[in-house]
């Protein structure tokens, strides 16, 4: 299979809710997928179960994919471009998105999401995931 299906692979088994076919059979057991901004989804996950975990807050939060497009670089990364759209609050939000696939061991094994409109992005996210109480979260 080469890197641009093992992508295509993984879209088909998110959108058909294939998930733990996503994290048997595509995702390397040592992940890491970066997402960038300002919000309570940023930052760096690690290992296939925590990526899944954020794959599963982006499903609920309803972002759809479309006009999705893909090449290979010479090093065998796969560049992904896609428009993302949302709506939260009764406001339509656009996010176009570029990411990037590092293949190792024939699996996805790092991703980094590039957002084009950060602002749009970190807006939509905090409108969708609030923080818990202060005192909840100085317990844990």
């Amino acid at each position: 299979m080469s890197n641009t299906d093992l992508v295509l692979k993984m879209y088909e088994y998110f959108n058909s809710g294939q998930l733990d076919r996503i994290q048997q059979e595509i995702f390397h057991p040592d992940i890491a997928w970066r997402m960038p901004g300002h919000h309570p989804l940023s930052g760096e996950m690690k290992g296939a179960p925590q990526v899944m975990a954020f794959f599963g807050e982006l499903f609920k939060a309803g972002i759809v994919v479309d006009g999705v497009h893909f090449g290979e670089l010479d090093d065998g990364t796969v560049v992904e471009k896609h428009m993302g759209h949302a709506s939260a609050s009764g406001q339509e939000y656009l996010f176009p998105t570029s990411t990037t696939y590092g293949i190792r061991d024939g699996r996805i094994a790092d991703v980094q999401v590039h957002t084009a409109d950060q602002h749009s992005v970190d807006r939509f996210m905090w409108s969708v995931f609030a923080l818990k109480a202060i005192d909840e979260r100085l317990a844990a």
